[in-house]
């Protein structure tokens, strides 16, 4: 079964690399802008996040 976009075109599937290279490209995209928060001083922990994942791990 092919994919296809709203105009009936096929639309092309993304392979593992592009979603690979899409995911790393987001990491560095929030990894400096909690760089840039931490100079600034305007960093918060979303403690529950912490939480969250702290009581996840077994």
């Amino acid at each position: 079964m092919n994919s296809s976009n709203h105009d009936g075109q096929k639309s092309r599937r993304r392979g593992i690399t592009s979603l690979t290279l899409g995911w790393l490209a987001e990491r560095l995209r929030r990894a400096e802008k909690i760089k840039e928060q931490l100079q600034k001083g305007t960093y918060k922990v979303d403690s529950s996040k912490v939480a969250q994942s702290i009581a996840n791990k077994d």
